[in-house]
């Protein structure tokens, strides 16, 4: 089930307000940012339709089918949870089957565009990346001929933006294999502390930016292993985790408990040949990646507050406290 309005945790004026005491980026206007989904998982040519299939590329044919039908459940899971988190998603902020010149042409033309118009009131901006091919490597973004896009190409063409100079920038990327064995980061004891904490791979930045993926820990990563399940681990501890916690936890609060839910996931226990055990186990499927991240501020969404129009008004002062408690607006549909 994709996420709905009542699933998202509205945050509480008073949490708001204890908050001020903090040095935070400033999410109060309706628009809490611009969300930008890029997906380049649905490129067919990468498969190789022959009358003459072999075993091995049946096999890859049918876990690129299973691969977008996972993805299309994160799409549709991210881009509803950020809709009721407060985020612009209008129509033409999606892309998917491009070429690397593409996705860039796409990015400054958008970015642009909020820099040319007057009106935009955006406090930040998040972009999913979504790519896969035959064997990647995990956190790398991808076009649709397989060639990697490097990450360094698309934080010059955000940081271009003046209109979100100061503000936090946020990119998540989510990569996958379309054969059936991942390879896993390393073998280390899920009981150790360095395991069970987010991967920090960069220096802190003063740019506000903020690239969040996932190393896989076993093998049959990313996708949700069971009768039923959907989706990768990676995406929906993400999901999760936001709209039951983002109404009162800090950004780098919530990654570190999505890392918690991936190093401690239930899954059904394999015989010796493949097949289900009618037992789980708990292991760790994924590890948190920070790929870029800035310490300058604390990053708080406050999904529900309308801040301005109750905080900023040119009236009599309102007695804040007093309203603690009250979800102040539901986003719509």
């Amino acid at each position: 089930m994709t996420v709905r309005k009542k699933d998202v945790k509205m945050s509480e004026l008073g949490f708001f307000m204890n908050r001020q005491k903090e040095k935070i980026y400033s999410m109060t206007s309706v628009n809490r940012g611009k969300f930008i989904l890029i997906s380049n998982v649905q490129h067919v040519q990468c498969i190789p339709y022959l009358d003459n299939q072999s075993e091995k590329d049946m096999v890859t044919e049918k876990r690129y089918l299973e691969c977008i039908r996972n993805v299309d459940f994160d799409k549709s899971n991210m881009s509803q949870l950020f809709k009721y988190m407060g985020y612009d998603l209008k129509g033409g902020n999606h892309i998917k089957n491009s070429t690397k010149e593409e996705i860039k042409d796409f990015l400054k033309t958008k970015l642009t565009e909020i820099d040319n118009d007057s009106s935009s009131q955006y406090d930040s901006l998040v972009i999913l990346f979504l790519s896969g091919k035959i064997l990647c490597e995990a956190a790398k973004i991808y076009d649709k001929n397989g060639d990697i896009l490097r990450r360094r190409e698309i934080l010059d063409i955000i940081e271009e933006c003046k209109h979100f100079k100061g503000k936090p920038k946020v990119i998540f990327v989510q990569s996958f294999s379309f054969i059936e064995e991942t390879e896993p980061m390393d073998s280390m004891d899920p009981l150790d502390s360095i395991a069970n904490d987010f991967i920090t791979n960069c220096e802190p930045n003063t740019d506000d930016l903020f690239v969040v993926s996932s190393y896989p820990r076993i093998g049959k990563v990313p996708w949700i292993i069971g009768e039923n399940m959907i989706g990768s681990y990676f995406i929906q501890a993400l999901v999760h985790v936001f709209k039951n916690s983002a109404y009162k936890k800090s950004f780098m609060e919530l990654l570190k408990e999505a890392n918690i839910c991936l190093g401690q996931a239930m899954i059904p226990k394999l015989t010796d040949d493949g097949k289900n055990s009618g037992t789980v186990e708990k292991r760790p499927v994924a590890q948190i990646v920070l790929l870029e991240y800035s310490e300058d501020k604390e990053l708080y969404f406050f999904p529900g507050l309308d801040i301005k129009a109750l905080v900023y008004k040119g009236v009599e002062p309102v007695d804040l406290h007093a309203m603690s408690g009250r979800p102040v607006c539901v986003p719509t549909d």
